[in-house]
């Protein structure tokens, strides 16, 4: 389980080689990975999550990634996708997109370094969601088998945690950081802790915590595993959403943006396929709302005000979602009347108010398995004095210690006994 954690350290240093803006060097870490090690002479690497490969082998067939493609998804006894719609992406879309942003083609030829920059760090905890929430399913597809000793059922839904929070101080750099920054924008009262809308990971934890207690022998129920997974989904939805709307006020505010532009884009795209497979009129919506932020549009060709006709699309596809704007929150730099921004035409009804399904607060597991050791692959050689400065620069603007923090090192810790 370390080695699968330290997949957010490969992402650090992807992050590191971006922001000095060697693409080479970037590109290779992607392609060849380099701290999470299957073995003593094989890496894990990001692109091996979405590769061609991994998506008619792994990925296709499982709910959250047909989804985005068209596929049908898995029968009802391995969690059916809930609603009728889908996106109709190819298969490699992920690894398309990073690619392309590593080299300047596809949709970011001709595009500034400074977008592909953005795009590269941001596809990257797409590509990362995606293959956490695999792990999810697997994790499924062995309970129904009846393997629910702890190196099986158990051990695949750990690795879907491992995947999304990852090794690093306070989630740096993971998939579960992004979600704690939307947060930070959207679930409290300004200069408070206080909450005033769905605190993400805070919640997300408890239906973490909900489907692994539901894989594991004498507890095992597949229903309750499916609900967690749906719930884990329904919670990058909601900080998809989030996202998206946040930078789509950004990019043209109080100028326009290539940076924020691909944020947009990228973050929405995390979860988009789940927002859409709500209902047809999601899937609608959210084809529509790729379209408006999508990386080959030029400055001219945008909404003139984006902002209002994202959220027209947007805050409708919470009710089929069973979230409401009560729970979405309200992005604390516009203060409390976002709608004020707003036309007539890009008007919008807020959905009924609804009820989020409750996880499960305290679950601590016990188990009679160790936590693996620590390998070193190696697979390419890098300037050592440099990764590590610039590594203790990236963990001095970590997120702080919150509440969802300690909750978070609890579950690593509860966790950290099952074998990798």
């Amino acid at each position: 389980m370390i080695e699968h954690a330290q997949i957010t350290e490969d992402i650090n240093l992807l992050n590191i080689a971006t922001n000095s803006g060697d693409f080479a060097r970037a590109k290779q870490i992607y392609m060849e990975g380099h701290n999470s090690c299957k073995s003593t002479t094989k890496a894990r690497t990001l692109q091996g999550f979405v590769k061609k490969s991994t998506a008619e082998n792994k990925l296709a067939g499982k709910a959250f990634f047909d989804a985005f493609t068209g596929g049908d998804g898995p029968n009802e006894a391995h969690g059916k996708i809930p609603g009728a719609g889908r996106l109709s992406f190819p298969i490699t879309f992920w690894d398309d997109f990073m690619v392309n942003a590593l080299d300047g083609t596809g949709d970011f030829k001709g595009k500034s370094e400074a977008m592909r920059k953005v795009a590269v760090k941001k596809g990257a905890l797409g590509v990362l969601t995606m293959y956490a929430n695999y792990e999810l399913e697997s994790a499924i597809s062995k309970a129904v088998k009846g393997e629910t000793t702890d190196d099986k059922a158990p051990h695949a839904w750990d690795e879907g945690w491992a995947f999304y929070y990852g090794s690093r101080p306070s989630g740096h750099s993971s998939a579960w950081e992004f979600a704690w920054k939307r947060d930070q924008d959207y679930g409290y009262k300004s200069g408070s802790t206080d909450p005033v809308a769905t605190v993400v990971t805070k919640v997300i934890d408890d239906y973490y915590k909900h489907g692994l207690k539901s894989s594991r022998g004498t507890t095992t129920s597949v229903s309750g595993m499916i609900a967690a997974r749906d719930n884990i989904y329904l919670m990058q939805a909601l900080t998809a959403i989030r996202a998206g709307l946040k930078y789509a006020r950004k990019m043209q505010s109080p100028k326009y943006s290539d940076e924020y532009h691909i944020e947009a884009y990228a973050y929405f795209l995390s979860a988009a396929g789940w927002i859409a497979q709500a209902s047809e009129d999601n899937k609608k919506a959210v084809q529509d709302v790729l379209d408006m932020l999508a990386p080959t549009k030029a400055e001219a060709d945008l909404e003139s005000n984006l902002y209002c006709a994202v959220r027209a699309k947007l805050i409708p596809t919470l009710g089929a979602l069973g979230l409401d704007c009560q729970m979405l929150g309200v992005w604390k730099d516009l203060g409390d009347t976002p709608a004020n921004l707003c036309d007539a035409t890009h008007k919008v009804t807020c959905p009924a108010t609804a009820t989020l399904p409750t996880g499960l607060a305290e679950y601590v597991p016990l188990t009679k398995s160790t936590a693996g050791s620590n390998v070193n692959c190696d697979p390419f050689k890098i300037d050592k004095k440099v990764d590590k400065k610039s590594e203790a620069d990236s963990v001095s603007t970590s997120a702080p210690q919150s509440s969802a923090f300690g909750l978070a090192l609890l579950l690593v810790a509860a966790r950290s006994a099952i074998l990798p």
